[in-house]
């Protein structure tokens, strides 16, 4: 097999990860799996060791930016701790009624029927639930931008 046929198949293999930006699946996660597999079969030599260590700090950002979108949105939005969780709750549940962006509106709801039940007061829990969203949305946003550059980086790095 040609070493390029073997760079487009593990490039077409990296795609799926990109749904990591909008699912809570562990795209980047799969993407820097892909590319070890890659570099085995390599034996490393076209991508090398350091090269891995830069996808792998993506992937590492990528991670950190999934978790704490969302929660510092909400934080900034004067959600509860206990409305975040709600919001997860409602991430899930959206994510299975109307995938791949009911998650975000699951996390609206979520938050918005906690504050509302925990405070009373609704212009509180928009704003807590609208906090949340822009975070989300954000955060799904930089997710889909380190996937772009991880399959760019990954592509570069094993044509050099």
């Amino acid at each position: 097999m040609s070493y390029f046929l073997l760079i487009t198949i593990f490039t077409l293999l990296l795609l799926p990860g990109i749904l990591g930006a909008f699912l809570p699946i562990p795209g980047l996660l799969y993407m820097l799996l892909v590319a070890l597999i890659f570099g085995f079969i390599d034996g490393f030599q076209n991508i090398l060791l350091w090269e891995i260590s830069v996808l792998a700090g993506i992937a590492v950002l990528s991670t950190i930016n999934d978790y704490l979108s969302g929660i510092l949105g909400a934080k900034y939005g004067g959600a509860s701790k206990k409305s975040v969780l709600y919001g997860f709750i409602g991430m899930l549940i959206g994510i299975f009624v109307f995938p791949p962006f009911g998650g975000l509106a699951g996390i609206f709801l979520g938050i918005l029927l906690a504050e509302i039940l925990r405070h009373g007061n609704k212009d509180k829990a928009i704003k807590a639930a609208t906090g949340s969203l822009i975070g989300s949305a954000i955060g799904m946003a930089i997710t889909l931008a380190f996937s772009i550059v991880f399959i760019f980086l990954f592509v570069l790095f094993a044509l050099h």
